[in-house]
Order: C-alpha cells, then sequence, then structure tokens
C-alpha cells in the first residue's frame, strides 16, 4: 500500500506516492500541458487545467508538489472544504508552489470565492506558482463573484483530456507493477472487461488487492480477483 507524505500539508490529505510525472500516462493530447508543468519556470501566471472526473487531474496536482520537493509546495482539495476554514488560504502565497483541486466545490461560497481572489491576487504579486483544477472550465461554472470569475478568465487553461482504453489499460498495469503485484495471465483482461473503464475505478480495484491478505509472492489468479472483489 502507497505510504504518503503529510509533511507539506496542513491537514492530513497527503500525496500519494505513486502520483508522479514518470507514474502520469501521457496521451498525445495532453503532453503539452504535461511537459508545461513539469517547467516551473513557465508557471508564471495561474494555470487552470479542467477536464471531467477521473482524467488524471489529481494525479498531475500532485506530481507538481513531488517535483518541488523541498521549495515548498501544498496541494488542497477542496471537495474537503466542509472541515476546513477559507482562512487556510492565507499566507500559503510565500510558498513556491500552491495546488488547488476541485476548484468547482467553492462555487456558490462566497467565502471561499473571496478568499480565492485574495490568493490569487496575493500571488501575481509574489514569486508563488499557482496551478488549479477544476471539473469544468471556468466561464461554465457558476461563480457568485465576477471577481473570482474574470480572474480565472485570464488564468492558462489546459483541457485534460481523458485516456482511450489503450491508455487505461496502460495505466493499470503501470500501477499493478508498481505496487508489485504478481498478476497470472489473463487476470489484467479479465478485470479490464470486467470493471467500469474509468481509471478511478480502476486504481481501486489495485488498491483492493493490494490491501488484501495476499502475500506478495503469491501469483493473483482469476478466482483470486473474483474472492477479492466478490465477482
Amino acid at each position: 500500500m502507497s505510504g504518503k507524505h503529510e509533511d507539506q500539508l496542513p491537514l492530513a490529505v497527503g500525496l500519494e506516492d505513486e502520483a508522479t510525472f514518470q507514474n502520469f500516462v501521457c496521451s498525445l493530447e495532453n503532453l503539452q500541458l504535461v511537459t508545461w508543468l513539469q517547467d516551473p519556470g513557465r508557471l508564471d501566471s495561474p494555470v487552470l487545467i479542467w477536464g471531467p472526473p477521473a482524467c488524471g487531474r489529481t494525479h498531475l496536482l500532485q506530481a507538481c508538489c513531488h517535483l518541488t520537493g523541498d521549495r515548498g509546495a501544498i496541494f488542497l482539495p477542496l471537495r474537503y472544504k466542509d472541515q476546513l476554514q477559507p482562512e487556510i488560504l492565507e499566507g500559503v502565497s510565500g510558498l513556491s508552489l500552491i495546488c488547488i483541486d476541485d476548484l468547482q466545490f467553492a462555487a456558490g461560497d462566497r467565502d471561499w470565492e473571496l478568499a480565492l481572489v485574495r490568493l490569487i491576487n496575493a500571488v501575481n504579486s509574489t514569486d508563488s506558482h499557482l496551478v488549479l483544477a477544476a471539473s469544468a472550465k471556468a466561464a461554465d461554472i457558476l461563480w457568485e463573484l465576477a471577481d473570482l470569475r474574470s480572474r480565472l478568465q485570464q488564468a492558462l487553461v489546459f483541457r485534460l483530456h481523458p485516456l482511450g482504453d489503450e491508455g487505461i489499460m496502460e495505466a493499470f498495469e503501470l500501477r499493478a507493477r508498481n505496487r508489485g503485484l504478481n498478476l497470472a495471465a489473463g487476470v489484467t483482461d479479465f478485470i479490464y472487461f470486467r470493471a467500469e473503464r474509468r481509471l478511478d475505478v480502476l486504481m481501486d480495484i489495485i488498491d483492493q488487492l493490494d490491501q488484501s491478505s495476499i502475500q506478495r509472492q503469491h501469483r493473483i489468479t482469476i478466482p483470486l480477483v473474483k474472492g477479492i472483489l466478490n465477482w
């Protein structure tokens, strides 16, 4: 099971060890974005990444934090905003990198929207880099504050395209190898054609296999998978 790096965060939402650029399966459609993110010198203005669920937005933001390393980074997923206070954004503009995921969850919450406006203003006057991610284009999200909508529309915008079937299979196999899972012949195809073809669903299956009582040196067979997943 993967470990967590929590020293960069003011809350118990760590970075997945496997969420690196080396472990990101990049399609040709996403090559420009991934190349851009790996060169911090290019991030001289706020960047907004948008794409549908399970397309890899969270992975890329965490990869940016891993790349920044000791220079100081924060990863903040706003799907947990109800457990936080908007004041958490105060002072983070002094960090080298601020990554805010699930931006759409702030829409309609005036306090969070104001905090985001202040953060963008602060970052624009420092050497900090701001990378945001949302499930839709900024113009399609129902913001309460026109100031926030305007600032987001001025960001450098990239669309993150979901992987096709071949890319999803590659990502699944890569995660299995990284976990050291010994899959018998046919197991990958069995899982892939039985499960929903979404990255988050397939990654969860890898987690279930990894967290099972199977010892790593034992081969994982189709009957064993059926038992673990109740198929």
